[in-house]
């Protein structure tokens, strides 16, 4: 492998890594968004009671 090759490699794995770190850190410091969710119905609409 090249010189050239090595270093892309290298920077493409590092930032992969970075990407992966940074997403971890990110929900593992924001424990209270759980609270936040949007779009989630506890039953499902066809388990209501018709009128």
């Amino acid at each position: 492998m090249t010189s050239s090759g090595w270093i892309i490699m290298f920077v493409s794995v590092l930032g992969v890594s970075a990407l992966l770190l940074w997403c971890i850190i990110k929900v593992l410091k924001s424990p209270e968004e759980a609270e936040h969710l949007h779009g989630f119905e506890k039953a499902t609409p066809d388990l209501k009671p018709k009128d």
